[in-house]
């Protein structure tokens, strides 16, 4: 049984795990601009744990579009750190929340 310092750590929104072809694009910390094929890996009311080989940094903006819809803009929050299971993604939270993705949480 956990202790009190072992506590799950909090989450706003429960996740869901799956699989969306997206593009992205933004601005790289050099300036270049960049346009991706990627995959969403779980989604939540507040954002997205993507799947991309693209250099972000946390506070970096990107817009994420679908097939279906126009598109959001997203912050990254947490970049994977190379050599660890999270290499690779990036977690994102919506600046304005919408249903881009096309999964609706409750209130």
């Amino acid at each position: 049984m956990p202790s009190a310092s072992e506590t799950p750590p909090f989450r706003r929104s429960s996740r869901i795990q799956i699989r969306i072809p997206v593009l992205i694009s933004g601005t790289l910390a050099d300036g270049k601009r960049f346009l991706k094929e990627v995959h969403v890996l779980s989604v939540s009311k507040f954002g997205a744990r993507i799947k991309a080989d693209v250099k972000l940094s946390v506070g970096a903006e990107v817009r994420v579009e679908t097939k279906q819809k126009a598109g959001a803009v997203f912050r990254v929050v947490w970049v994977g750190l190379e050599g660890t299971p999270r290499a690779g993604e990036i977690g994102v939270e919506y600046v304005k929340i919408s249903n881009l993705l096309g999964i609706s949480f409750p209130l």
